[in-house]
């Protein structure tokens, strides 16, 4: 089974950049499966990030709580790279924390494991150079879809691409996630039921 999922995470770094047989053996050789149950902490705020997840099957959110106040920063889904990244490259304490939402299943890969990988492949350095350029796009993203679309049509981007999953997430996330209340989510939901997403 593990070689099958390591199959789909060859796919999508092959997406990313053409990874020459041998240094996906190095590759290869690095990579941990892991599985999470659903609520478990991957990550708590506080500790240093020292893994580089690639998501097979599930749904993680990325968390930061100040104030007495959960805000869902992100959402992770099948097949995706993430981590505490700022945590990670800087091995400062993370400011946030990572849920499994679902049941996971996970390969990861250590920080040591990544930089030996450098050390041993010049096109590993590339690999794990794209894991991060992959994570920043992903920040930047939000952040202007945050300022250039409305709640409703981001939930229907949502919807589109991981309707299934989307499913799964508890309401008070989504709402989080989305900046507003639970209560102006579910006026969403009963919207995009009666007229559906264009």
């Amino acid at each position: 089974m593990e070689k099958a999922l390591k199959e789909k995470i060859r796919f999508f770094l092959n997406q990313v950049v053409p990874v020459p047989e041998d240094d996906w053996i190095l590759f290869d050789q690095r990579l941990r499966y892991k599985t999470y149950a659903k609520g478990e902490l991957l990550l708590r705020n506080g500790e240093i990030e020292n893994y580089m997840y690639f998501m097979v099957d599930g749904v993680t959110r990325i968390f930061h709580f100040t104030d007495d106040i959960e805000y869902t920063l992100r959402f992770n889904f099948p097949i995706s790279v993430f981590n505490s990244y700022a945590s990670y490259i800087s091995r400062s304490p993370s400011l946030v924390s990572v849920e499994a939402l679902t049941d996971l299943k996970v390969f990861r890969m250590s920080y040591t494991d990544m930089q030996s990988l450098y050390e041993e492949s010049r096109f590993g350095e590339r690999i794990g150079r794209r894991m991060i350029e992959l994570l920043y796009v992903q920040r930047e993203m939000k952040e202007i879809q945050i300022h250039s679309k409305t709640a409703e049509d981001y939930y229907c981007e949502l919807l589109k691409t991981n309707d299934a999953l989307v499913q799964q997430i508890p309401q008070k996330y989504l709402a989080s996630y989305l900046g507003i209340t639970p209560e102006s989510l579910s006026r969403i939901k009963r919207k995009v039921m009666s007229e559906n997403c264009e």
